[in-house]
């Protein structure tokens, strides 16, 4: 069964976002507080916070927020990769047969390719 877009292309998607977020964050705080104050060589900036106009404001207060969800987004993912490999890496077959639970919540939780692992380990497990 396919998955999802956002569950298949996560890593590429939060990464985007947290480029994204932090160009935003960076515009806002130039066009709401250091418009005027920008040495010569980063003056480049403030031409990117012409189109924004008075959202600068906005831009302070939400960029920062989506960068922090963001990251957290690419960090959960991270961190459910990391345990569904320490998971399936055992070699021990009672072990796995304990964790099965877990391990087919994270592979149902991550794109295909690790549940294809899933399925790979259980046949090589016999189960």
């Amino acid at each position: 069964m396919p998955k999802g877009f956002l569950t298949e292309y996560r890593v590429e998607l939060s990464g985007m976002f947290i480029v994204l977020f932090i160009v935003l964050t960076l515009i806002g705080v130039v066009g709401a507080f250091l418009e005027d104050s920008l040495p010569s060589f980063l003056t480049f900036l403030t031409d990117l916070t012409e189109p924004v106009g008075s959202w600068s404001y906005w831009l302070v207060a939400a960029g920062p927020i989506g960068l922090v969800v963001a990251i957290w987004w690419l960090y959960d993912y991270v961190k459910k990769v990391k345990e569904l490999e320490d998971l399936i890496g055992t070699p021990s077959r009672a072990k796995f047969v304990r964790n099965l639970d877990d391990i087919e919540y994270l592979a149902w939780s991550l794109p295909n390719r690790y549940e294809k692992r899933v399925l790979q380990k259980k046949r090589d497990l016999g189960l």
